[in-house]
């Protein structure tokens, strides 16, 4: 039987999503591995397809005991908290790795620093598997759906009249940080500019307490554009693969977006770091700024020529 390797990951959806390469890279580095997972349940719909994972463990759940009966032989723990470090100290795991921090010889044996380097997140991730002298495979992240969530995607857009080859373009405009928000109005004058200038259709995403802000923004567009149903992750991942472009805020579902292959523009203000969360490459851009002064012809200067872009690139 092979090792038992354990991911600890309970921060948020985003995160879970952005550690899916390190899983591809441990399974091909240890191909007898038995792999774990430890999360909270929000992030249970990224990881129940995931075909590289033996078992995922929850937070709430109090699953120390069935961390100890997987045999668990390493940990890579990326919370860096007392919390995540008692999980990986009493896993049983003989190898414990974490990146550096000061209480980490408390719970951990593998203690490699971050190289200092303005690089992808998920490279940032990577990194931790230099110790046990296994190699990348991609950063891409993985997001696995299933062919009723597919078919849940193909309905809404045939029910909303889309045609087969038109554009749909998907927008979140939400963000529980403020500083993290364009105004909802502006992203209404994006969305009719895009479906002027290419045809697009567009749909509004929302999330739990998002609606009535997404609703009141689009009431805002001269156009009529599409309002995405209650769907969940692996529906959301099944209508982005069918997606031309995601456009919005940096969240879960531009993450979601980049694991279905879909190219990304995002608007960042100057409090994030746009190379730690938008992948390399010319199938996504952004633009950054003060969100409440960005405009929209400097929005759509940079969008437009990351669409015209677009068309020379390889799917």
């Amino acid at each position: 039987m092979g090792p038992g390797v354990l991911v600890i990951v309970y921060k948020g959806i985003g995160d879970v999503l952005l550690t899916t390469p390190l899983l591809r890279a441990l399974k091909k580095g240890l191909p007898d591995s038995r792999l774990y997972f430890l999360t909270r349940r929000p992030s249970r719909k990224i990881l129940e397809n995931n075909p590289r994972l033996s078992g995922v463990f929850f937070r709430e759940d109090k699953p120390l005991a069935a961390i100890r009966k997987a045999g668990i032989d390493i940990s890579l723990d990326f919370m860096r908290s007392s919390s995540s470090g008692f999980y990986a100290l009493f896993s049983g795991a003989k190898k414990r790795l974490a990146f550096h921090f000061p209480a980490g010889r408390l719970f951990h044996n593998v203690l490699p620093r971050k190289k200092d380097a303005r690089q992808y997140t998920v490279l940032d991730r990577l990194e931790l598997l230099e110790p046990l002298a296994i190699m990348p495979d991609g950063a891409e992240p993985e997001l696995s759906f299933l062919p009723a969530n597919a078919a849940r995607a193909e309905t809404f857009l045939a029910s909303a009249g889309v045609r087969p080859g038109e554009p749909v373009i998907t927008f979140d405009i939400t963000s529980p940080r403020e500083h993290r928000r364009w105004a909802p109005e502006r992203f209404a004058e994006l969305a009719d500019r895009l479906a002027s200038a290419y045809g697009a259709r567009v749909v509004f995403l929302w999330g739990p307490g998002e609606l009535d802000y997404v609703k009141a923004a689009m009431a805002a567009a001269s156009a009529r554009h599409l309002l995405c149903p209650d769907f969940d992750l692996l529906d959301l991942a099944a209508l982005q693969k069918r997606t031309f472009l995601h456009v919005g805020t940096s969240s879960a579902p531009m993450h979601v977006a980049v694991s279905q292959g879909t190219p990304t523009f995002v608007l960042y203000s100057p409090q994030n770091a746009p190379w730690s969360w938008t992948p390399p490459g010319a199938r996504h851009a952004w633009a950054q700024g003060e969100l409440d002064r960005l405009t929209l012809d400097e929005v759509w200067s940079k969008l437009g020529a990351h669409i015209e872009s677009l068309k020379g690139v390889p799917a």
